[in-house]
């Protein structure tokens, strides 16, 4: 039986290896294999991006006879940074412009998509962080296994 693509490690490997240092300065890239891990980083050593598992890990809709269906994976990436908003994102932006130029180059999935950024406010000071959303998606693949 062959493994069942990780969505998370796979997006995290290619921001890892298209990242674009003059675009802007690479982050240091953490999974989480938690969902309400703590995790702890520097940053007054750098930008940190952090990746998990979406709330929903992966999703399958059956579709026609049951046979074939459509499976959805979702990947949340944290970005944290110390320097200011429009550092922010830009880290963003880089994610953004890697995820759209290479919409269907990874191996495990048909499409990668970019859904949505929100800045997160809170309590920091002089600290600013941000959710973006991620999804990839394989379409009409054989159930059976």
């Amino acid at each position: 039986m062959a493994n069942e693509p990780v969505a998370v490690s796979d997006i995290v490997t290619d921001l890892d290896g298209q990242w674009n240092a003059s675009n802007v300065t690479k982050p240091t890239l953490i999974t989480v294999n938690a969902a309400n891990e703590p995790i702890r980083f520097d940053l007054n050593a750098g930008d940190h991006l952090v990746a998990r598992t979406g709330s929903s890990a992966f999703e399958e809709t059956p579709i026609g006879n049951w046979k074939y269906g459509n499976r959805t994976y979702g990947v949340e990436i944290e970005l944290f940074t110390l320097e200011d908003r429009q550092r922010l994102y830009n880290l963003m932006q880089e994610v953004r412009r890697i995820t759209h130029n290479r919409m269907h180059s990874l191996t495990n999935f048909q499409r990668q998509q970019f859904l949505s950024f929100t800045e997160e406010t809170g309590e920091q000071v002089n600290m600013w962080t941000g959710k973006i959303q991620l999804q990839l998606v394989n379409n009409a693949v054989l159930l059976d296994t």
